[in-house]
């Protein structure tokens, strides 16, 4: 039997009682009622008890005293006890004074991922490892040595100065790892004769760079080379920098530093059997350092015998920007027609001439649409890739910046619209026809949404974008962090779309880089209104930026050119990050300041 008084398998309140026949008091403890067995005259009962399959009898041992008045009256089960001793007034006074009854509780989201909790409940620090500290005994080690290597292209070593050698950095050109290997390879003397039978990579094995002058010297140490004295062979590794393919040139000349030995200049790694090529790119396919293109050339015939010339078009500026084949140019020649039919066929139609041929004209077309969509998928124009550049109207050189901000499917936007409104609340209704009266009067405006994260400001802020594109209105929404940017529909960093300069917080006249006759600057003259989430983030020169950007391209000195703007974001949260700067340092780049 199980209950809640039950300890140790006994009734903490002694039941059963023992059966006796009359009822004995006692001064200060609790009467013994009478309670008769069976026997006696006692009366027993049954019932069935939760998790018990038969039913239990039950006699007068377990009863518990109570008043028949009271529990008729109060309809309840009432405990009563006699209490015949003066000291039970005391003990009555205490339930009187002791105050009402109290609950500590407290609302945990059991989801709550708190790494910095759990890591102080689980971290376990031994004996041992503390005095490892204190002692500071090494905690781990290294090895081999690893030795970085710059990779640039020629004059395009990074460059540092301070207004006072200026002029000295500008006429004196920087010693790298890179300039300095080749100028080892160009010794006469039995090191620079060495050193040509190595890669850029393998040099640090054998050489050392010496700190102060920049210079590769043989190494005085380790194991001995077999057939050449004084050169000494050591465990360091050496490390290229890594460089995206986007990266096209440095890219390839990084391929070639991989692969040739003993290189003595930057032309000496484009020359290949004595000819000299105009690209590190070219210089690789000589050597036949790159791939062939046949998986992609495959991949375009498959498209071209059952995709739309749109879809082929897709896949082309897809395999362009994320694949990178080594001669991009080939491809297009190959396929143009079949990514230039419904061209060909549409002007023919509106000619009403079948015997049209394809034209410079309409490949001219096809190049534009493909380069729109290279430009939407990673900002880069099709020269970038080694494709011939289209020829564009000047009337449609701001396309592909516009493009972007029309290509929202409506259909989508009206479902949005109509799943999101109805749960707005009372305070999000008030900010979302506010702002859509300032939308529909084009008076301009300024907006600032403040509230704790998980408040919906989100939410809100995606259907506002909905709504003002479901009217053929351009909506612009950026963010501070590349994560926020996501969570808005076309939404971008705000230092990219608005070109901001990377030192901002140390100019506080700074401007966008953004030309008049830029297509930015006709996205931000054609927006209705213009949406930066995550903007506490954001140094407060950085709006004073957008400020003056916006007067200067809409030639209009009211508050950021007329336009409407609406900033989003919370305080509580991370302000802005200035390097090697104080918490006031902080505090003072704020939009509050």
């Amino acid at each position: 039997m199980t209950s809640p008084c039950m300890e140790n398998g006994k009734c903490k309140k002694k039941f059963p009682k023992p059966h006796t026949n009359d009822t004995i008091t006692d001064i200060d403890g609790y009467p013994m009622y009478r309670r008769r067995s069976t026997e006696n005259g006692g009366h027993t009962f049954t019932m069935r008890l939760p998790n018990f399959p038969n039913q239990v009898e039950f006699d007068n041992q377990w009863v518990v005293p109570y008043s028949p008045l009271l529990s008729k009256t109060y309809k309840a089960h009432i405990n009563v006890e006699l209490c015949s001793s003066v000291k039970s007034i005391k003990y009555i006074c205490k339930y009187v004074n002791k105050g009402s009854d109290l609950a500590i509780f407290e609302v945990q989201n059991i989801n709550k991922n708190d790494e910095i909790a759990r890591y102080q409940m689980g971290r376990y620090i031994s004996s041992n490892e503390a005095i490892w500290h204190i002692l500071s005994f090494p905690i781990h080690e290294r090895d081999p040595a690893v030795q970085h290597l710059a990779i640039h292209l020629e004059n395009g070593q990074r460059v540092y100065f301070t207004e006072e050698n200026v002029l000295q950095r500008a006429f004196e050109a920087p010693k790298t790892t890179l300039t300095e290997f080749f100028t080892l390879c160009q010794k006469p003397d039995v090191f620079g004769q060495f050193a040509k039978t190595l890669v850029y990579g393998d040099v640090p094995r054998y050489f050392t760079l010496n700190k102060s002058s920049k210079k590769w010297e043989p190494r005085k140490q380790g194991k001995p080379h077999p057939s050449i004295t004084g050169i000494f062979k050591a465990k360091t590794l050496g490390r290229l920098y890594t460089v995206h393919p986007k990266q096209r040139e440095c890219f390839y000349l990084r391929l070639l530093l991989v692969n040739v030995p003993g290189p003595t200049s930057f032309e000496f790694l484009r020359t290949v059997n004595g000819r000299v090529f105009n690209t590190y790119q070219d210089a690789c396919r000589e050597l036949q350092l790159l791939e062939d293109d046949n998986h992609w050339d495959l991949t375009l015939a498959d498209a071209a015998l059952t995709s739309t010339p749109n879809n082929i078009r897709q896949l082309f500026a897809i395999i362009l920007t994320t694949c990178y084949p080594s001669q991009a140019q080939t491809l297009w020649e190959k396929y143009k027609n079949c990514m230039t039919e419904d061209i060909l066929h549409r002007i023919r139609q509106t000619n009403q001439c079948q015997n049209i041929d394809y034209t410079p004209e309409m490949y001219n077309e096809a190049l534009v649409l493909i380069e729109d969509l290279c430009v939407l998928i990673s900002n880069l124009p099709l020269n970038h890739y080694g494709m011939p550049s289209p020829n564009r109207p000047a009337t449609d050189l701001v396309n592909t910046d516009l493009q972007r901000e029309n290509q929202y499917d409506h259909g989508s936007l009206a479902t949005i619209i109509m799943n999101s409104e109805p749960l707005l609340t009372a305070e999000q209704k008030i900010i979302y026809d506010r702002i859509m009266l300032a939308v529909a009067a084009e008076q301009g405006g300024f907006f600032f949404l403040d509230a704790p994260g998980g408040t919906g400001k989100t939410f809100l802020i995606s259907l506002i974008l909905a709504k003002i594109r479901s009217q053929q209105k351009i909506a612009l929404a950026v963010a501070s962090s590349g994560i926020a940017a996501t969570l808005l529909d076309g939404g971008r960093t705000a230092h990219s779309t608005f070109k901001l300069p990377l030192d901002v917080h140390n100019k506080p006249d700074a401007m966008c880089n953004i030309k008049k006759n830029s297509g930015i600057a006709a996205v931000l003259r054609k927006s209705s209104i213009i949406i930066w989430d995550e903007c506490t983030m954001a140094h407060k020169y950085s709006l004073e930026a957008l400020n003056r950007t916006m007067q200067y391209l809409n030639s209009n000195n009211n508050f950021f050119g007329g336009a409407i703007l609406l900033l989003s974001g919370d305080f509580r949260q991370t302000l802005p990050v200035i390097p090697r700067s104080t918490f006031a340092d902080e505090i003072n780049a704020c939009l509050k300041q």
